[in-house]
């Protein structure tokens, strides 16, 4: 259970890595595209919205067919989409890419919170999901340096891929 747990931990991380990514990388992502204010708003609200919408259906299949399968490819595809991101042309295909991202990632919770179930005895699952949302917060406060670093050795669009990366190394562990 403590390993199933540290995946649990591992999966918030790179979530938020994945998910945050973006705002740091806005203003170069903004220059690049051509894009103004109200776009980008549009491509991060994308992601958003088709994170609630697929919330409750993602919900349903870690249900119908256990958190393992649909941690793993809630994992990877939103990996495939952080990666393809670097290959958006403009405004349109960002908003579609972050769109899938969103969709992608709908259902982490709830999978984590049906692993909980399974694997962790009542008095310990409080604990495990504050965990939980305290390893996606530090995921998220570690990404904007590392961003900052990133884009100074390499462009918007190879960074995406290697953020990307690590969630397909991550599934496959």
């Amino acid at each position: 259970r403590h390993v199933m747990l540290a995946f649990a931990l591992g999966a918030m991380a790179v979530a938020y890595l994945d998910r945050v990514c973006i705002s740091t990388a806005a203003p170069a992502i903004k220059a690049d595209l051509a894009l103004d204010d109200a776009q980008m708003g549009w491509v991060f609200s994308a992601f958003t919205l088709a994170y609630a919408l697929f919330e409750v259906p993602a919900g349903w299949l870690a249900d119908r067919f256990g958190a393992r399968w649909m941690l793993a490819r809630i994992v990877l595809w939103w990996s495939a989409m952080t990666a393809a991101t670097g290959f958006a042309r403009g405004f349109a295909s960002l908003v579609a890419l972050r769109w899938l991202f969103g969709m992608g990632e709908a259902g982490v919770l709830p999978s984590l919170a049906r692993a909980f179930g399974r694997w962790l005895p009542e008095r310990e699952r409080g604990r495990a999901f504050g965990l939980t949302i305290m390893a996606g917060a530090l995921g998220g406060a570690i990404t904007q340096p590392i961003v900052v670093w990133m884009l100074q050795h390499f462009s918007w669009r190879e960074a995406f891929p290697l953020f990307g990366a690590v969630g397909i190394f991550f599934a496959a562990a």
